[in-house]
C-alpha cells in the first residue's frame, strides 16, 4: 500500500472524538450519561474526546449509527407543517421561544417540541394559547394535518408526543389511555394502559429511571373502553419486542441494560399500581 493511501485512508476516517463531543452536546448529555447510553465508562467517553484513545470498529459504529439515527429522527420530525408556520409567526413577530412561550403560559419546552415537529397532535389549549398569543388563527392545511394526526380510526384521540417535564400541562384529571414513555432518540421504553393517566404518570415520579435520557417524552391515545385498552396493550408489548421496558406481570423489565446501572435489571412497580 502505497503512503498517498495510507494517508487518504486517515482523511476519510470520521472524527469520532468531535462526533462524539457534538452528539453528548446537541443530546445535552453528561460524560456519565452518554456512556451509560454506549455502555461504556465515563472515562472511555472522556478518552475518546479528548482524542487519547481510539474506540473500538464496534464502538465506532455504535456511535456513527447512533448520530444517524439521531439525525434521520430530527429530518423527519422537522416535516411539520405547524413547526414551519409556528417559526415563520415567531419571526414575523420578532419573538424569542422563551417570549412567546410567555405570552402563551406554555413552557419554552412546549414551543421547542412544537417547531422541531416532536409534538405531532398538541393538546387544543396549547394551540389555543398560541394563536391567543400571535393574534391569529391556525391557517386551514395547519388545522387538518393536526387533526389526521390526532385521530386514530377505531380507537380515540392521539396526542403527544410532549416532554417529559410537562406532562402535567398536557395529561387531563381521569383521563383513561394507552401510553408510551420514549428515550432521548424517541425509542419506546415503557408501554401501558390505565383508567386515569395523571395518577398513573404520578406513581412513576419517584423512580430514578423516570428522567431523560431514559424517559424524554411520551404519547398517548385516549380509550375509555377498558377491554378495548388491555387489548392493544398487549398487542403493542408484543409489536415492540425486546426494545422497550415493559409492565408486565407487576414487572418493568429492560430488554438494554446499557440505559441502566449494571446492578439494576428489574424495577417492582408500586402497590398502588398493581390491579389498575
Amino acid at each position: 500500500m502505497s503512503d498517498t493511501s495510507i494517508e487518504k485512508g486517515v482523511e476519510d476516517r470520521p472524527d469520532l472524538a468531535k462526533i462524539l463531543y457534538d452528539l453528548r452536546q446537541h443530546l445535552t448529555l453528561t460524560q456519565s450519561q452518554m456512556a451509560e447510553q454506549l455502555g461504556i465508562s465515563q472515562a472511555m467517553v472522556s478518552a475518546i474526546e479528548k482524542g487519547r484513545t481510539e474506540p473500538s470498529s464496534k464502538l465506532a459504529d455504535k456511535i456513527l449509527n447512533y448520530s444517524k439515527t439521531l439525525e434521520e429522527r430530527e429530518a423527519k420530525a422537522s416535516e411539520s407543517d405547524f413547526g414551519e408556520w409556528l417559526r415563520e409567526q415567531r419571526a414575523k413577530h420578532n419573538l424569542t421561544q422563551a417570549e412567546l412561550a410567555e405570552k402563551a403560559g406554555i413552557s419554552q419546552l412546549t414551543i421547542s417540541f412544537i417547531e422541531t415537529g416532536k409534538t405531532q397532535s398538541p393538546q387544543k389549549a396549547t394551540i389555543s394559547a398560541i394563536e391567543k398569543a400571535l393574534g391569529r388563527g391556525l391557517p386551514t392545511e395547519v388545522k387538518t394535518e393536526i387533526s389526521e394526526e390526532t385521530e386514530v380510526g377505531g380507537l380515540g384521540e392521539y396526542f403527544g408526543p410532549f416532554p417529559l417535564e410537562d406532562w402535567e400541562a398536557n395529561v387531563g384529571n381521569g383521563t383513561p389511555g394507552i401510553y408510551v414513555f420514549y428515550d432521548i432518540l424517541k425509542r419506546p421504553v415503557y408501554v401501558g394502559q390505565t383508567s386515569d393517566l395523571k395518577t398513573r404518570i404520578r406513581q412513576y415520579e419517584d423512580f430514578f429511571w423516570f428522567k431523560s435520557p431514559i424517559v424524554d417524552s411520551f404519547a398517548f391515545i385516549v380509550v375509555r373502553d377498558d377491554k378495548l385498552r388491555r387489548q392493544v396493550e398487549a398487542a403493542m408489548i408484543k409489536l415492540v419486542g425486546e426494545n422497550a421496558i415493559f409492565n408486565k406481570q407487576h414487572k418493568i423489565t429492560l430488554s438494554n441494560p446499557s440505559l441502566l446501572s449494571p446492578k439494576v435489571r428489574i424495577i417492582r412497580l408500586p402497590e398502588e399500581e398493581r390491579g389498575r
